[in-house]
């Protein structure tokens, strides 16, 4: 009697091949790269959102002028005439952080609106989702540049007239826009899972302008609360745009170069953790 040997009943392992895990950097580089084959579209989105902003209003791109300006006689009412705190030239002080503070938070704020609104987009066709909040920024930029304008005509009347170094100003914003880049790329991601953060944003700006020097110069702040106050970046921004419009010198360039480090790595970080959750976008909004 013969038996079958056991061996020939086992069967031999099979190697299952294992997706490789998606490396960060690679999509980081895959996303830049598609951005700019969807430059086109990056285009469109800058002007679809300058053009439909003010579309029902009768004004229309007149409210890019009067809106700094409306905000800029309420503070000078409030602080300048009922408080009795204002100089001659607080007009302009105040003009310079309404301009400064609104393109970060209007900037920031509409890169997080721009991503959620474009959810049947994001179900229906394929494209790099952040140049969602890059149109968003770059609609923020242009809306500085022309509010940028209109202050260097409201100092001229305080008898400010532009100088060589109001053109310091482009290396302070390019700080500027990087910070509130790296800001908005965070907050866009985050807003698609946990939509609160639009309306909780609202009053952390809200905070965050009267803890800036907006309404007063740094110089009022205590002594002792001083260097922590500094950690603010527009303890740094809003002083130097005054030094380069007001006062006609050279901003302190030292705490400058130490903000675009830091603007530069919220830059990268906020990019970074925005491509990663970027492949859930479109399952959830």
């Amino acid at each position: 009697m013969t038996t079958t040997p056991a061996s020939s009943s086992v069967v031999l392992p099979v190697d299952i091949p294992v997706p490789p895990k998606r490396s960060l950097l690679r999509d980081a580089r895959d996303e830049l790269k598609a951005l700019a084959r969807y430059s086109h579209l990056l285009r469109y989105l800058i002007t679809s959102a300058l053009r439909t902003e003010n579309a029902n209003t009768v004004l229309g791109f007149v409210w890019w002028i009067l809106d700094p300006l409306l905000l800029m006689a309420i503070y000078v009412v409030l602080v300048g005439v009922l408080l009795g705190r204002g100089s001659p030239d607080f007009p302009v002080f105040i003009l310079t952080a309404i301009i400064v503070w609104e393109l970060f938070a209007k900037g920031a704020r509409n890169m997080m609106n721009g991503t959620v609104r474009k959810e049947k987009s994001m179900r229906q066709i394929a494209f790099p989702k952040a140049v969602l909040p890059l149109s968003a920024i770059a609609a923020a930029a242009i809306h500085f540049a022309v509010a940028f304008g209109v202050l260097l005509l409201v100092a001229i009347i305080f008898g400010i007239y532009p100088s060589a170094y109001a053109l310091l100003a482009v290396p302070i914003v390019l700080v500027q826009l990087t910070f509130t880049l790296g800001v908005g790329f965070f907050l866009s991601a985050i807003n698609v899972f946990f939509r609160d953060t639009t309306k909780l944003t609202r009053y952390v700006f809200r905070i965050g302008f009267y803890l800036s020097p907006t309404l007063y110069p740094v110089s009022r702040v205590p002594e002792q609360f001083r260097d922590v106050y500094m950690l603010n970046p527009f303890a740094t921004l809003i002083p130097a745009y005054r030094d380069v419009v007001m006062y006609h010198q050279v901003p302190d360039v030292a705490a400058l170069g130490i903000l675009a480090v830091v603007s530069v790595v919220v830059l990268v970080s906020g990019y970074l953790f925005f491509v990663r959750l970027q492949p859930l976008f479109a399952k959830l909004v």
